[in-house]
């Protein structure tokens, strides 16, 4: 793909079964039946965290991407992922107040290396795929270290930004996958445990949205700020207005109450929330994006954000309406899926949904939205954004 970057990143959020978003969003830009090497062969560096982590991988395992999309259409292959713990396991004193775990930790390590036979038990090190710049490309997966309360960047090289005085380690790739995918409280029942550390979910560290830490790593290695181009796709936000008129009082966010029982759900919720507005944001300013005056909106970037919003098409002042092609039932279904959707019909949803945000009758997620959800900077629609890259 031509273009004026010269390294490029691919970027993948967490969040789930909602990672086929991802995964339709490379075919739509590189081809139905692409290898993953191929895909790899556009970046210098790949950086993901939980189900993004899942897709990254699988193009290094070098699956077609209709393959990995059927990891997650697949109701099989996703109940494999998300095995449901047996009931006596559920079981919680507190139910009521805190949720209980739903899934197997232990099983979900089983099932990612069943997914991943050629490349899983490989050192990240030792997996070459030549990128964009004739180098082999960079892995980077986000985690939470139990054990010590603080981020870990799970990397398949000796990174520049990387402790001195801890020497680099790689871990097998499925194990580096278990270890960015494991979303505590009401999903998994432990933390996952490689070597004798454990590990939840990075999303916990506030990269859910890795944009950030990606664009970190290529400074560190001496890349200018303007050399550089990221291409970070979502598993898609919800963000809803909180007052006017509407065609259906799905559209209008409810004030919340604070409560015991919803500041826990709220918490566990968290790490697919706020990070990805924020750190595309910051990797924007951190590569020389501009602030726009407001007759420079929308501002240009070399973050190209693609991330479907569950929001509704209008303003405060003429109403809110439901995106062309969803009716109440769906948009309301899709404000309250959480990432462990496992019911086919709720995956079809996903994918539907999908298609219309890339047809641009759903809103992409801006790096900056302003007042009403105006995009300030970045792309207000997909074809818009997948415009942009393109000329990357």
């Amino acid at each position: 793909m031509a273009g004026t970057k010269k390294y490029r990143i691919l970027s993948l959020d967490g969040g789930g079964s909602w990672a086929v978003i991802q995964v339709k969003a490379l075919m739509k830009i590189y081809g139905e039946d692409t290898h993953g090497h191929r895909v790899l062969s556009n970046f210098d560096l790949v950086a993901a965290n939980s189900g993004g982590s899942i897709v990254a991988a699988a193009l290094f395992e070098d699956l077609q991407l209709d393959q990995i999309l059927a990891l997650f259409q697949s109701e099989k292959q996703r109940r494999e992922i998300f095995s449901e713990l047996p009931w006596y396991k559920k079981l919680n004193p507190i139910r009521l107040v805190l949720p209980a775990p739903q899934f197997s930790t232990k099983k979900k390590h089983q099932a990612i290396r069943a997914a991943l036979p050629k490349t899983g038990s490989m050192p990240m090190d030792e997996i070459k795929v030549h990128g964009k710049n004739d180098a082999p490309v960079k892995l980077i997966f986000a985690s939470y270290n139990y054990d010590r309360d603080r981020a870990k960047f799970l990397r398949s090289w000796p990174s520049k930004a990387g402790s001195v005085t801890d020497p680099f380690k790689p871990m097998a790739l499925a194990d580096a996958v278990h270890a960015s995918t494991n979303a505590p409280i009401e999903y998994f029942d432990e933390p996952a445990s490689i070597d004798g550390v454990q590990y939840w979910d990075g999303g916990l560290t506030g990269y859910n949205n890795p944009a950030l830490a990606a664009a970190t790593e290529a400074i560190a290695e001496g890349w200018g700020k303007d050399e550089i181009a990221i291409l970070s796709i979502g598993t898609a936000n919800t963000m809803l207005p909180l007052s006017g008129k509407a065609e259906s009082p799905v559209l209008i966010r409810k004030k919340q109450v604070s409560t015991i029982t919803n500041d826990l759900k709220k918490l566990s919720a968290t790490i697919m929330a706020d990070p990805p507005d924020a750190h595309s944001f910051l990797a924007h300013i951190m590569l020389g994006g501009i602030l726009p005056a407001p007759a420079q909106c929308p501002a240009p970037t070399s973050v190209i954000r693609l991330n479907p919003l569950i929001q509704p098409e209008g303003d405060p002042t003429n109403g809110w309406t439901l995106p062309k092609g969803l009716d109440e039932r769906s948009f309301k279904r899709l404000v309250e899926l959480n990432m462990a959707a496992v019911e086919q019909e709720d995956v079809d949803l996903i994918v539907k949904f999908c298609e219309l945000w890339m047809q641009g009758e759903v809103r992409n997620q801006s790096i900056r939205a302003g007042k009403d959800f105006s995009c300030e900077i970045g792309f207000a629609r997909f074809t818009e954004a997948l415009a942009a890259w393109k000329a990357m």
